[in-house]
């Protein structure tokens, strides 16, 4: 009897889709390896499979402009790269003297992958926030970036173009200078959900928000993003599962006051 109650919780726990197995959903150069960069360099370019989020026009590829980095040998970051060697960089410059919050400017990408019901979306994005330096070889040329301070950040998960989930800026103030941390943001759909069907996307962003009055450059640096999916079950579901598991406690708990041997049990 125990052996068939342990299996309608198994069946019940079976019946909930899965809810502890993530599975990633894939994203073009996540990690931005596939655009070269030298040992402390930083090229600038648009990374590959990503386009570029720029509400206010401000990017120019020159003053304003997103491309990768690659910190070995240099200043740039304490922390290692936490995927390969490059990360993607978004260096926006402030107006001399000031600071002014500026226009926010990013990186997105859409994939086929559409929002589902009952599924539950984990996106997470390692943030970097660059210290001040010189590049190396080919890259000295251009000298000394002042990137002290931290603009700020947004990590974003999109459905329809429209945002449903979004870490504003959460680690600010906890991430030191030259070090890496992972934003993470969760979005549960239901079975109503309007976006149900739209194209998924996701968006880092540099927030161009914050700064001290001397320095040249407002950098954020992205590397290593993630996002998985998981199926979520309804609540009659969840419901067999824990009334399985009820009857098997109870079942547990009945014989351990059976009496052994004749002997009442305690």
């Amino acid at each position: 009897m125990l052996s068939r109650l342990a299996a309608v919780a198994a069946f019940a726990w079976a019946g909930t889709g899965g809810a502890l197995a993530q599975t990633s959903i894939p994203l073009v150069n996540p990690g931005f390896e596939a655009d070269h960069a030298p040992a402390g360099g930083f090229p600038v370019l648009l990374p590959s499979g990503w386009s570029l989020y720029d509400p206010g026009g401000i990017v120019d590829q020159g003053n304003n402009a997103v491309g990768v980095v690659n910190p070995t040998g240099s200043t740039f970051f304490i922390d290692p790269v936490p995927e390969g060697s490059n990360a993607a960089l978004i260096y926006l410059e402030q107006r001399a003297g000031t600071t002014a919050i500026g226009d926010p400017v990013g990186l997105q990408q859409s994939f086929a992958t559409v929002l589902q019901a009952h599924t539950r979306y984990t996106l997470s994005a390692s943030v970097g926030n660059i210290a001040s330096g010189t590049g190396l070889g080919a890259f000295s040329g251009l000298g000394f970036y002042d990137l002290s301070g931290f603009p700020g950040y947004r990590l974003e998960l999109l459905a329809g173009g429209q945002v449903i989930a979004v870490d504003d800026n959460s680690l600010a103030g906890t991430l030191g200078e030259g070090r890496f941390a992972t934003a993470t943001v969760q979005f549960t759909a239901g079975a109503d959900h309007a976006l149900l069907g739209s194209v998924l996307g996701v968006r880092v962003v540099n927030l161009n928000a914050s700064g001290n009055t001397f320095e040249r450059g407002r950098e954020v640096d992205f590397d290593q993003i993630q996002l998985f999916a998981a199926a979520v079950p309804e609540p009659r579901d969840y419901a067999m599962w824990l009334a399985g598991l009820g009857l098997l406690y109870g079942l547990r708990r009945k014989r351990r006051q059976v009496p052994v041997s004749g002997v009442a049990a305690h």
